[in-house]
């Protein structure tokens, strides 16, 4: 009897275009040529890891491990096959559709794989142009800024006997467009993009079955434009310039170099019945890449309550994306020795996010290369101040007091330099709180949101204060609106939730946060340990304690407690309980060892 697993696999299938025309013109030229790029498939798949797994008819099935490398081969195949089309007459040349799905297959001990995942990659396939490549949302999730190819949101579209609709990207980048990019890459470049990232909102298409619904897709692209600007460290096209393409055929390189920006973000808008549906793609203008996209479909009870909402969460989601990219940017660029301004904040990033002591201080002269460089350079006088910040607050200093007067010095200067910079409001924000001036802190949080409120870090700083001011729930609130800009936020804020439910007395809660998280920075194991002692589950809080301690082996718990910034002394008592519980006073920790 057979036996059977279940696996998730990257599933391939391939179908020749017209192949019954091509049959019923020559039957044995057409299987000669079949068969020449059955080889094809089989070489590619071997070479990327794969294993094919049925060749019926005019079909290939194959499947792989890797997504990545299912989308290369299928790549790398296309190409292959155009070349040597190109040596067969016209009516006599074999194309291929192809569809690349993510899904959870059934494996019987023969290796024939049957389920869900391979019948959605079959419908994918059905949809690719000939010669080109479609591929399901979960696969583009898998390889997005991992393929050279250029990759295009397609809509949704219902698959036959799958329940919910599948969201379709496409790929057509054959060895012909690669080398029409690659003679690209050599043709002069006449303009110099700016030093900060640039971007163009095109106006969103009107995908309604009514015209007169155009308003409401003009007034979300205009709206993005507005909110985009309120970040400083961006150059954002005005209106006049990129509605001028509206209802015209574009092509996004050109536009780009038009335009002279780095990014295009394109969209579309429908609405039918109570419902509005909106997608929104960022696309590299020079490569074509996409960078991000996402759809969001909403009732539309209040209109201009759901464009708000919509146009909040799309430039949340957005700048966050694009700052990734411009980080992986500047990472990859060697010419290091004419660096800007704004590149140097850009590696003082990269060395800051690795949170240790070296790379702090590495940081740190970045930023402060940059402001030689660029004296009013708003975002370059928040990054300091946040490295002054992080060693106060990660005991990276012997003369900590000494760090947090000088970050209240740097971020009052930020605010001077630059008083519509929102960073700086957050950083001052956030030194007042660790100054115990939390009525200070929550005036420069407050003003930072009321100056871009479409900044997720606002919104968990502004929580943080809350928690510690005496009101937890207040805080919750603040930080289920943070993620409901942007879900992906990192593990650190997503952390914050732990401190907001600790002092909430929610100790379920912070408990469960915690349990679904795999990358909370250590300093949080502080918050956790105390919870764990007040839930009555005094092991798992001395197994933290024990963790923690090896991070921090000088810790002093009375020296802490001095520092931490509750507003009410009750809250205060309860957390120290907390820690003394878990065995992070000094008598308890000689015996956890």
């Amino acid at each position: 009897m057979s036996e059977s697993r279940r696996k998730l696999s990257a599933i391939l299938s391939a179908d020749v275009v017209s192949y019954s025309r091509l049959m019923g013109a020559d039957e044995q030229a057409t299987l000669d040529t079949l068969n020449a790029y059955r080889t094809v498939f089989r070489n590619h798949i071997a070479l990327h890891d794969g294993r094919v797994v049925d060749t019926a008819g005019d079909n290939v099935l194959a499947v792989f491990d890797s997504v990545v490398e299912a989308i290369e081969c299928a790549i790398d195949v296309q190409s292959e096959i155009e070349i040597q089309n190109a040596a067969l007459a016209e009516d006599r040349r074999m194309q291929f559709r192809i569809g690349v799905n993510l899904g959870d297959v059934i494996e019987q001990d023969d290796g024939t794989v049957y389920g869900d995942g391979v019948n959605i990659a079959a419908r994918l396939e059905s949809l690719a142009s000939p010669g080109g490549i479609t591929l399901s949302g979960q696969v583009y999730d898998f390889v997005d800024g991992k393929v050279s190819a250029s990759m295009t949101f397609i809509g949704e579209h219902e698959v036959k006997n799958i329940v919910r609709p599948v969201q379709v990207f496409q790929i057509e980048q054959t060895h012909a467009k690669r080398e029409e990019t690659t003679a690209a890459e050599h043709v002069p470049v006449t303009t110099t993009l700016p030093d900060k990232p640039s971007i163009a909102v095109l106006p969103f298409t009107n995908m309604s079955s009514d015209s007169s619904e155009a308003y409401f897709a003009d007034g979300i692209s205009e709206d993005i434009i507005t909110e985009l600007s309120r970040f400083q460290e961006l150059i954002v096209m005005a209106r006049n310039s990129t509605f001028a393409y509206k209802d015209q055929a574009v092509n996004i390189q050109t536009i780009g170099s038009e335009l002279n920006v780095h990014y295009i973000l394109e969209g579309s808008v429908r609405k039918g019945g109570d419902r509005v549906r909106v997608t929104a793609q960022l696309v590299e203008a020079a490569s074509g890449h996409h960078v991000w996209a996402e759809r969001y479909d909403r009732k539309i009870e209040d209109v201009f309550a759901v464009q708000d909402e919509l146009t909040g969460k799309i430039v949340a989601t957005l700048v966050s994306k694009m700052h990734d990219s411009e980080r992986r940017r500047v990472r990859s660029d060697a010419h290091t020795e004419d660096l800007k301004a704004y590149e140097l904040v850009l590696r003082g990033r990269e060395h800051w996010y690795r949170f240790t002591k070296k790379d702090n201080a590495a940081a740190r002269a970045l930023y402060e290369d940059a402001l030689a460089v660029d004296p009013d350079y708003g975002r370059a006088y928040a990054s300091l101040a946040w490295t002054y910040i992080t060693a106060y607050n990660e005991y990276w200093t012997d003369e900590p007091q000494a760090a947090l007067d000088k970050a209240l010095e740097v971020a009052r200067l930020g605010v001077e330099v630059s008083p519509s910079s929102h960073s700086n409001r957050l950083a001052l924000g956030q030194v007042y709180f660790y100054r115990k001036q939390l009525d200070r802190a929550l005036e420069s949080l407050e003003k930072g949101i009321e100056l871009n409120p479409n900044d997720p870090d606002g919104y968990v700083s502004l929580a943080t204060v809350l928690s510690h001011r005496g009101t937890p729930e207040l805080a919750l609130e603040r930080l289920d609106h943070a993620f409901g800009l942007n879900p992906n936020l990192k593990q650190w804020q997503r952390s914050i939730y732990i401190v907001a439910y600790f002092n909430a007395r929610r100790y379920g809660d912070a408990i469960a946060v915690w349990d679904k998280l795999d990358d909370s920075p250590v300093y949080f194991c502080r918050w956790i340990a105390a919870t764990f002692a007040h839930a009555g589950r005094i092991d798992d809080a001395h197994r933290t304690a024990r963790f923690y301690l090896k991070a921090y082996p000088n810790f002093d718990l009375s020296e802490h407690l001095s520092r931490m910034p509750f507003q009410r002394p009750e809250d205060l008592e309860h957390y120290a309980a907390g820690l003394k519980l878990a065995g992070l006073d000094r008598e308890t920790q000689s015996m956890l060892g």
